[in-house]
């Protein structure tokens, strides 16, 4: 890593269902761009207390789980991501999984990152999205080089609950870019500045390249050709420095999970295996192929 590297900055949740269906373009991004550009995510805390929104009004779990699988589902027509169809409960606050995401980044970003994305399957594979700290240990289990002792423990340090708190006040910062979007474009999935319980804030994901040509921002659900469109922006010549896309067995040797959008998006291929869930197929490897299974079961 030098200071010449173009730093992503992604604004996220695991609870966010568009963030969930820019999965492919993230993961093609840092396949053709490894070395060449360095991430820092930012954990939104999309919400902090659920129960208060009105639509969910008397505030029932259950309920409101249902409630939001009927929006998950269109989400899905555009995004092709899978949608939780046995979907449990909703989420009361998202806080206690981005506070997980952030002690994690204390074992490295590679780790990070793994529970990033299984905190985001917590929710969109298997329909528990955690919202209290007990569920951490079974939505983790067998993440590769997790230490979860250490990891819990970590999520009790006051610069980790400081690290967390300032990613929270920053994603309620949005830029000037995100906040004209506001007044000029109406589509959510473009990526306005939203406003939820009492702030203003970056709408969820939000991208921002920093280069050495400047800042480009990438807000909501955009085709992926704006990312790489960004980046060349940023620092020109980054693109023909890229990697080619990875075949199909090089992309599940690198990512134990995998959807059918993924591999269309990332290989340009798909494949007639996986198992159908949730308008999708899922492809897993043995050992997210076993938690699956014990998932499923319980």
């Amino acid at each position: 890593m030098t200071d010449s590297l173009v730093e992503i900055v992604e604004y996220t949740d695991p609870l966010c269902s568009i963030a969930w269906g820019t999965e492919p373009y993230k993961r093609l991004m840092q396949w053709r761009f490894e070395g060449l550009v360095k991430w820092r995510p930012v954990m939104a805390g999309l919400c902090r207390d659920n129960s208060t929104v009105k639509m969910f009004q008397p505030w029932d779990p259950v309920n409101a789980g249902q409630i939001y699988l009927k929006i998950w589902k269109r989400v899905t027509g555009i995004t092709g991501m899978p949608y939780p169809e046995d979907l449990q409960y909703m989420a009361l606050s998202t806080d206690p999984p981005c506070l997980v995401v952030k002690a994690a980044e204390r074992q490295g970003v590679n780790i990070a990152e793994a529970v990033l994305r299984r905190l985001r399957e917590a929710v969109f594979f298997y329909g528990t999205p955690v919202d209290k700290m007990e569920q951490i240990e079974a939505a983790l289990e067998g993440v590769p080089g997790l230490d979860i002792e250490q990891l819990m423990a970590d999520c009790d340090r006051e610069d980790v609950k400081a690290a967390y708190l300032s990613d929270w006040e920053e994603t309620r910062r949005p830029n000037d870019y995100v906040r004209g979007l506001a007044d000029t474009d109406a589509d959510h999935l473009a990526g306005p500045m939203m406003k939820s319980e009492g702030h203003e804030r970056y709408n969820l994901p939000t991208f921002v390249f920093v280069g050495p040509n400047g800042e480009k921002t990438v807000p909501g659900y955009r085709p992926y050709a704006e990312y790489e469109a960004a980046l060349e922006a940023v620092s020109p010549g980054i693109v023909a420095k890229a990697r080619a896309r990875p075949s199909q067995d090089e992309a599940r040797a690198k990512w134990p999970t995998l959807t059918s959008k993924e591999l269309e998006v990332i290989c340009g291929t798909d494949s007639a295996e996986g198992i159908e869930f949730g308008g999708a197929r899922i492809y897993l490897n043995d050992s997210e192929l076993t938690y699956w299974n014990k998932r499923k079961a319980s």
